[in-house]
């Protein structure tokens, strides 16, 4: 019983100590029409106010994505470009995402669907549509899921 208190006061400490920083969380890009799967690394790093998500791609460094979530504005910043929360959600099996879109420009929209404890589900309207997963996904999967966003996102347009 002893040990197993002070097992449960370092996993507590070790919990506490980290700070929220998560880093090299292997994860997975399928982009809407090709068949290559890109192998990427995702750090987290949370303070009170702000958590930075890096996606780091393994072979390209030009397709590396740093995006910034304020918690208080729920706002996500990317770049020189800020993507403010929409009123729809994209439900996955067990979390709820949240929409964030920039200013319409030629109405094209950019969607973010994001989670604060998962980081990027997809980027939607950067020239190449992409999902993020931490498994990796047969074909027919990919694509269930990308029609299922882009029926969300069809819902918005029409209302």
């Amino acid at each position: 019983m002893k040990n197993m208190m002070y097992c449960l006061c370092f996993m507590i400490f070790l919990l506490i100590s980290c700070g929220g920083n998560e880093n090299n969380i292997p994860m997975f890009g399928y982009e809407l029409g090709n068949r290559k799967i890109q192998k990427l690394k995702l750090n987290i790093n949370k303070t009170d106010a702000i958590v930075n998500f890096e996606y780091l791609h393994k072979s390209d460094s030009l397709k590396n994505i740093h995006l910034k979530h304020q918690r208080k504005e729920d706002i996500i910043i990317v770049t020189l470009d800020t993507f403010n929360k929409i009123t729809f959600r994209y439900k996955s099996s067990n979390l709820v995402f949240k929409m964030y879109q920039n200013k319409e420009v030629e109405n094209l929209n950019k969607t973010f669907v994001f989670h604060e404890d998962y980081g990027l589900l997809a980027s939607l309207g950067f020239g190449v549509d992409r999902v993020f997963l931490t498994d990796s996904i047969s074909p027919n999967v990919k694509e269930f899921i990308f029609k299922d966003l882009f029926i969300n996102l069809n819902k918005i347009n029409i209302e």
